[in-house]
């Protein structure tokens, strides 16, 4: 017994050496990442409250690669910087790397190379440069690393903001002149506030930067393990497909940029033109000068076909005859173009590119698109093209931007073809599920039936449950065939108030009995451009479903009222029922997903498909206790 006992109190002091260094192993697979909660489309806080943006799925992505657990930490920037400092974050996303900062954190690779920009007001033509903005307002963010640039200008003044979203802010109601920070933060800020036509954004004025995680000083472990999983991102497409997501929808301004650029091209070849003239007038005394200047032009037009050159996507330009006059090395490897062309035309290399709709059409018009490559490979090629001007507005040609999306296609096709299979195989399953209980019913009976055949009592169960079965039956096929059918879309201007009323009168008696009281706020001259019959089958799901919310209700209330903007016409059909939860919100529109004892799980599905071949959609919003209001919208036009 007293072996026993020693042994049990050796395997308790084992087991507590051990159990801390568990506690602790687990710890350290939990890290917390700090991040700039109001840097869109970077890194900020969605309308949930949770974590968005490029900085944040991508670091979500690399720590599923390495098991670890995330723990985020929205913050004001310079919150972040400080808490980094002092030990209370172990990781901060979306870093700008200076020689400074790498005193006091360790940075990963770089994942992303951006110059800051300045958004001016349109009205500002006085602003070229940075150094345009002596005795000039600049809004920017708290603890930025651009403000240390703007320091070292005299007579500048900083307006410092928590966030980039209010420092420009600052600049919309006038207290400062110009913004200075993120561009793609600055591109969608002014497109959510619809100002993109009142500002211009300058770039290429501030050296680029590199952004990358910062880790605590010493963290080599983690930073190691951020390296392997950027290289891994990069090299399985997840870091490509991540940056077209979020930061492909505001490059626009890098087709600015670089339409700019071919504009600072033309004018250094005409400035050579220039000097070369006048040298023949000149005398032998200015002739060495004359070459100095020329072989610095030179060289500046060889570091600007290297920068060209180095770009992933072809670039060209043109003139009005349509004649290639300059081109990198992307644009002649995707046209197949062996060496620099001479006297080749747009149309020879693309001949199903509207160049001439570029060229006739005045200055600054583009046009963009999708073509098919017409050299048997089958490659799928984006376009932009825009219209050149020169000095005095007069069009000169054109410039042309290409991408390769032959791989991103493909891959599109993979996932719908994917998702196709997947709702195939819902479908299969939803009617075996929903056939087979009216079937088994329907068995039940026909086994019973040489047995009770005397028996009164079955023959009436078996008269009313058989056809109801069978009914249920019909229910489902007819709701299938709905499902599945292509029916044309006959449209005609109705008047909504009316079809409402129409839709209603089917639930006036019904209506009275379980007291229900109805509003309606729909305009009676409002039209919609629908087909009437197929309108008023998503009504009438749609205000059965309500009624049947509000079973339990003290208080009913059936409301129906309408709003519009410039392009929509919305319907909303609100109950004051149970509501409904999150889990079955996210799975509500799916084929054979009900909640009903009898139901079949097809009616919202097809009301959906009804509205999407209207050109419209349908959206739910609901309080569990409160209510669900449906909103239904509808093109003012028509389109599909």
């Amino acid at each position: 017994m007293r072996q026993v006992g020693m042994l049990m109190i050796l395997l308790t002091i084992t087991l507590y050496s051990f159990l801390p260094g568990l506690a602790e192993a687990q710890e350290e697979r939990l890290i917390r990442v700090g991040f700039d909660k109001s840097l869109p489309p970077l890194s900020y806080l969605d309308k949930y409250g949770e974590p968005a943006g490029f900085d944040i799925d991508l670091i979500r992505k690399m720590a599923t690669l390495h098991g670890y657990q995330i723990q985020f930490v929205p913050l004001e920037w310079e919150d972040t910087v400080i808490q980094l400092k002092a030990g209370q974050l172990d990781l901060v996303v979306g870093m700008k790397y200076t020689s400074t900062r790498d005193t006091f954190f360790d940075f990963s690779d770089s994942y992303l190379t951006m110059a800051d920009a300045l958004v001016v007001p349109l009205a500002t033509r006085d602003i070229s440069g940075i150094n345009d903005l002596r005795g000039k307002v600049v809004a920017v963010q708290r603890d930025d690393a651009g403000i240390s640039q703007l320091e070292s200008i005299r007579g500048g003044k900083l307006l410092v903001a928590f966030n980039q979203p209010d420092a420009m802010e600052m600049l919309f109601v006038g207290r400062a002149d110009v913004f200075l920070g993120n561009r793609w933060t600055a591109e969608y800020v002014l497109q959510k506030a619809g100002n993109q036509q009142d500002y211009r954004i300058r770039t290429g004025l501030i050296p680029p930067s590199d952004y990358a995680f910062a880790v605590r000083e010493g963290n080599y472990e983690l930073l190691n393990k951020l390296n392997e999983g950027l290289a891994e991102l990069h090299q399985n497409g997840t870091y490509e497909s991540l940056y077209s997501q979020y930061l492909e929808p505001y490059n626009a301004l890098a087709i600015e940029w670089w339409r700019k650029l071919v504009y600072g091209l033309l004018i250094v070849m005409g400035l050579v033109v220039f000097v070369l003239a006048a040298s023949f007038l000149w005398n032998k005394r200015l002739q060495r000068e004359v070459k100095l200047q020329t072989a610095a032009l030179a060289d500046s037009f060889a570091f600007q076909t290297k920068v060209l050159d180095s770009v992933d996507n072809g670039i060209l330009s043109f003139d009005q005859a349509g004649r290639i006059t300059l081109i990198n090395r992307a644009a002649r490897k995707l046209l197949g173009l062996n060496k620099q062309p001479a006297e080749i035309y747009v149309l020879d290399c693309l001949p199903q590119l509207p160049v001439q709709q570029v060229l006739g059409s005045g200055n600054r018009h583009y046009l963009e698109g999708e073509l098919h490559l017409g050299d048997g490979t089958g490659r799928i090629v984006y376009y932009y093209t825009a219209s050149l001007v020169n000095s005095v507005g007069e069009q000169v040609g054109g410039i042309l931007c290409l991408q390769d999306r032959t791989e991103q296609k493909h891959l599109q096709a993979r996932l719908i073809a994917q998702e196709k299979m997947r709702a195939l195989g819902e479908l299969v399953a939803g009617i075996a599920h929903e056939i087979r209980n009216p079937l088994t019913a329907i068995k039940t009976f026909t086994e019973l039936l040489p047995k009770k055949l005397d028996d009164s009592r079955f023959r009436a169960e078996l008269l009313e449950h058989v056809p109801e079965e069978v009914a249920r039956m019909n229910r489902i096929i007819e709701d299938l065939l709905d499902y599945s059918r292509e029916k044309p879309v006959q449209k005609k201007w109705v008047k909504l108030f009316d079809l409402v009323q129409s839709v209603l009168g089917l639930f006036t008696k019904r209506i009275e009995n379980e007291g229900i009281r109805t509003a309606i706020d729909i305009s009676p001259e409002l039209e919609v451009l629908v087909d009437r019959d197929r309108i008023k089958q998503v009504l009438i799901n749609l205000i059965l479903n309500a009624i049947e919310a509000m079973a339990h209700s003290q208080d009913k209330r059936l409301t129906i009222s309408t709003l519009q903007d410039e392009r929509m016409v919305y319907l909303a059909i609100s109950d004051s029922g149970s509501g409904i939860e999150t889990d079955e919100m996210q799975q509500m529109f799916q084929p054979f997903y009900t909640t009903k004892s009898q139901g079949i799980g097809l009616g919202l599905y097809i009301c959906e498909k009804i509205m999407n071949d209207h050109g419209g959609g349908i959206e739910v919003k609901s309080d569990v206790g409160i209510g669900t209001t449906f909103l239904l919208r509808f093109s003012k036009g028509g389109d599909c």
